[in-house]
């Protein structure tokens, strides 16, 4: 009897180690408990280390955009959201360079509070819109050869195409910033305003011609003053890094257009 009740004993504590062990192992180990808390620690030191860059980019757009001063409090704020963004977005692993890639955010941030407020003017739109079209095109750019190794001939190519679609940017933000400007009395005005009509509406016909989701981008993001992450929602089915390829695409068929239709366009 002693000897059943000791058998029967010993089977049962066998058993609760085979069940305890098998909740242990189901159990997530303590390091990855703490993954959350070491990239929140990550994030904070770089926002500490970095959060005098947000207020030399904020220096940099009022110079550039000649806003006033008193406006500066607002940009430096929408400015450090952008700085938390790019923190928590940034992967060390990648070996790409946290002020370089938190320069885009930081300014894409600001970009998006002057567009929201509407604190600019048809006269500064040209440029505010050529930043942000410069600014999406970088990021998509980085973002596609984070990790990649890249050669220096490679390096220049990609410097090259992307000074060559800024300028088709400029170009296509050029349109809606002269729409906003009213006409000048002087002979000399009166004919360039006449040039720009007649380059406008070129334009536009070389846009109509594009592929229809490159065209619905183009459109949409320079005469409609629409966002990528909006014509994203737009285009069903679409993110926002597709769109931003689309538009991409769409700025190199339209160079090649531009250079067989209207070639003075580009030498202006």
């Amino acid at each position: 009897m002693s000897h059943e009740s000791s058998g029967t004993q010993e089977t049962s504590g066998k058993s609760a180690q085979r069940v305890s062990k098998k909740r242990a192992e189901q159990r997530p180990s303590r390091p990855a408990r703490r993954q959350p808390q070491k990239r929140l620690q990550a994030r904070d030191e770089l926002v500490l280390e970095f959060h005098q860059f947000v207020e030399e980019v904020v220096d940099r757009l009022i110079r550039q955009l000649k806003f006033p001063k008193a406006l500066r409090d607002d940009f430096v704020s929408a400015g450090y959201l952008g700085l938390v963004e790019a923190a928590s977005r940034f992967d060390r692993s990648r070996g790409s360079n946290f002020k370089a890639f938190a320069f885009l955010r930081i300014r894409g941030a600001i970009i998006d509070h002057i567009r929201a407020s509407n604190e600019y003017s048809g006269a500064s739109y040209r440029v505010l819109k050529t930043m942000e079209a410069v600014n999406d095109l970088r990021v998509e750019v980085d973002e596609r050869n984070a990790g990649v190794g890249r050669s220096a001939r490679d390096r220049a190519r990609d410097s090259l195409s992307f000074l060559s679609k800024s300028l088709i940017a400029f170009k296509l933000s050029a349109l809606h910033s002269g729409a906003c400007r009213k006409m000048t009395t002087p002979a000399d005005e009166i004919e360039k305003q006449v040039d720009s009509k007649r380059n406008s509406k070129k334009i536009r016909e070389i846009v109509a011609t594009l592929p229809e989701k490159e065209r619905t981008v183009i459109e949409q993001y320079y005469f409609r003053d629409r966002k990528l992450t909006e014509i994203a929602s737009q285009l069903t089915g679409l993110s926002k890094s597709w769109v931003s390829r689309l538009h991409d695409r769409a700025l190199v068929m339209l160079k090649q257009r531009f250079e067989e239709q209207i070639p003075e366009l580009l030498q202006q």
